[in-house]
């Protein structure tokens, strides 16, 4: 069945079949349970609790008494975020033996409150640290589109449930990308959300300073309504764009080096654009060189503080972990504090450059990832080979990050070789609403995969 087959509903599809009684929420979980079993797409299947949310919402659809959009909708969370009596394994054999979580983490708490129904925890990478979705303990889910080739790091699981109609929707984070990078290789829509605008209190850490919870969805309607759940905003109707927008594409750092099937459909995109009256300015951006160029000098924000929260946990069973996790975590041992201090500053400073200097437009533009999906078998095989394909899926969604607003990720057509690629729309810091206002008109030009 095709990732995009009508017959899967949305969720706001899924919502109005419930409201007209055509469907029914403990029946459609079950529907869902019965295709669900752990894995390499879920760690966990959490039937018990999914029953049982089904059922209230069955309740509460029956009494009329809704709670919105995500009442009664199958979803699927990463395995990084707590949830009641389930263990957290973040994609690694050194927390896969750890004690049940005492309670819901606020993100879970506020989506179990919206009615969502959980299925279970998704596969990921280990402790989130990569773009490219590979996990030796777990298993690699294979690309909706082609299983051969990644699925994307770190939300694999969640964005593989979505694409193949295992869930409705999901939850992933993303440091450096890991909800826009699967999100785009899976033909979905992504949200990275404003810095500190979502709680990730119980969820494990990679980078204290750029974590973030976000949604994953089939479409921006959809990511619309998890993300207002998750954010506890009160349930309102997707924003629509009025007016003609004016866009920046600079050419600087994110437009380099790009595969050609991802330079066509972007150059499409931009067009598609222009032709619908929307301004495009191309003019260069000198301070995304400037962030480019911070992690060579410094190290990351990931490395740097994955070492220090996660150092122990290496020390007691790095020996059974994902090497090239450990190696990335422990790039950052031998650099003095003064380097973490430098890039926090550096950051600071560029980032409220660029913002300065963007404010006369409604969004940033980028192609999401530069190149597509690679193939997993070779990455297994070859550590340099794996290194620098993470390094070229990281490069764009990365600069995202240190800007520190919110970036949706919308599908923008398929390459050459018939796979997804998404275009990146970032919006100033607390914008959330707009990148997705932008990406639904993005999606109303019809550039959607098979076009």
């Amino acid at each position: 069945m095709s990732i995009l087959d009508p017959r899967w509903p949305s969720l706001t599809a899924l919502a109005a079949r419930y409201r007209q009684g055509e469907l029914d929420p403990a029946e459609v979980a079950e529907a869902h349970l019965a295709r669900l079993a752990p894995g390499d797409v879920v760690r966990l299947v959490t039937a018990e609790r999914a029953r049982a949310q089904a059922a209230a919402a069955s309740r509460r659809w029956r009494r009329g008494r809704l709670r919105g959009p995500l009442d009664g909708v199958p979803i699927v969370l990463k395995d990084l975020l707590d949830t009641a009596g389930d263990v957290t394994g973040a994609g690694s054999p050194a927390l896969f033996g750890a004690p049940p979580a005492a309670a819901d983490a606020p993100v879970a708490a506020r989506l179990d409150a919206a009615g969502a129904v959980f299925l279970g925890k998704s596969t990921m990478t280990e402790l989130a640290f990569s773009g490219l979705g590979l996990n030796p303990h777990t298993g690699t889910p294979g690309n909706a589109v082609d299983p051969a080739r990644v699925p994307g790091g770190s939300s694999s699981g969640s964005a593989v449930a979505v694409a193949r109609g295992l869930a409705v929707a999901a939850v992933g984070s993303d440091t450096g990308g890991s909800v826009r990078i699967p999100a785009s290789f899976n033909g979905l829509v992504g949200l990275k959300t404003t810095d500190g605008a979502i709680p990730t209190d119980g969820a494990v850490p990679l980078s204290t300073t750029l974590d973030t919870l976000g949604p994953i969805a089939r479409d921006a309607a959809d990511a619309w309504a998890l993300w207002r759940a998750m954010a506890a905003l009160p349930v309102a109707p997707p924003a629509v764009a009025e007016r003609r927008g004016r866009f920046w594409a600079p050419p600087t750092v994110w437009q380099e080096g790009l595969e050609a099937g991802v330079r066509a459909r972007f150059g499409a995109a931009l067009a598609a654009l222009r032709a619908a009256g929307h301004e495009v300015v191309g003019e260069p951006f000198g301070e995304l060189a400037e962030l480019d160029g911070l992690y060579a000098r410094y190290g990351s924000f990931a490395a740097h503080e994955a070492w220090a929260l996660h150092e122990g946990l290496l020390e007691r069973h790095g020996a059974a972990m994902d090497a090239r996790v450990v190696d990335r975590i422990r790039a950052a041992a031998g650099r003095p504090a003064s380097d973490y201090l430098r890039l926090g500053y550096a950051r600071e400073r560029l980032r409220r450059a660029a913002w300065a200097r963007a404010a006369g437009f409604d969004a940033l533009l980028a192609p999401t990832v530069r190149i597509a999906p690679p193939a997993i078998a070779p990455l297994e095989r070859d550590d340099g080979a794996y290194v620098a394909a993470n390094a070229q899926v990281l490069r764009n969604t990365t600069l995202g990050n240190l800007l520190g607003g919110p970036c949706a990720t919308v599908p923008i057509g398929l390459d050459g070789d018939g796979m997804p690629v998404g275009l990146m729309i970032a919006t100033a810091p607390g914008e959330d609403a707009a990148a997705l206002a932008w990406a639904s008109a993005v999606e109303r030009l019809g550039l959607h995969p098979g076009d």
